[in-house]
Formats: C-alpha cells, structure tokens, sequence
C-alpha cells in the first residue's frame, strides 16, 4: 500500500488520531501528516530528537529479536498523547501518535491490515 494512502486511512480512522509520521532507521522523516484538528505540542526539533532517539531504540530491539521474537510495536503513553510505533518494512519506522484516551489497539490493528 502506497504510504500516503496508508497515513490517510489512518487519519480517517478516528479523531483521536493527531498525526502520522514514517521515517527511515536513522529518524529522518519521509512522509508526515496531521489531522487538520491538531494542534502540534512538539517544536520540529524536539519532534526531531524524539524520532531519533525512537529509531535509536528500535535497532537495540532489532539486536534483541533472535532472543525474544521481533518487536511488533512500541506504546509511550504520556499525559496529553500516546505515541506507537511500528515497523514500516525492513528499513521504516510507522510513528502514529493518538490522544491518551484513544484504545491504541485500533490503531496496531488496522496498520497490520496494510500488510
């Protein structure tokens, strides 16, 4: 499934969705996208850190996999949003953050539909 079309069905799947981002292993965004209803709580540099510091910790869990079986996806949940991410392929990360009260499980689900 082509990204865009991917984060905009996303995006559609609730209001609670705020924004979609994918971004490469090293945290360098390649696509994004927010619903027209958000405002954004992160300047672009302190989004930019908290995407490398995610891809950061995505490859330890990379080095973990033939011990624990691969990361299916990550849940920070913080006072005002959630935050999942989930690979995107083999070279992709899927960020996707969610109000806090959002069932994120909606979410994981109808990304593992993209597949």
């Amino acid at each position: 499934m082509e990204v865009q079309q991917a984060a905009e069905k996303l995006l559609k799947l609730s209001p609670s969705v705020r924004v979609v981002t994918i971004c490469d292993m090293n945290g360098k965004v390649l696509f994004s996208a927010r619903s027209s209803r958000v405002k954004l709580l992160l300047s672009k540099q302190e989004s930019k850190m908290s995407l490398q510091n995610a891809a950061r910790a995505w490859k330890v869990r990379k080095k973990l996999e033939k011990k624990l079986g691969a990361c299916k996806y990550v849940l920070a949940e913080y006072g005002s949003v959630k935050r999942i991410t989930m690979p995107a392929g083999p070279n992709h990360l899927l960020f996707i953050t969610t109000t806090s009260a959002f069932d994120h499980k909606k979410v994981v689900n109808r990304v593992r539909t993209f597949r």
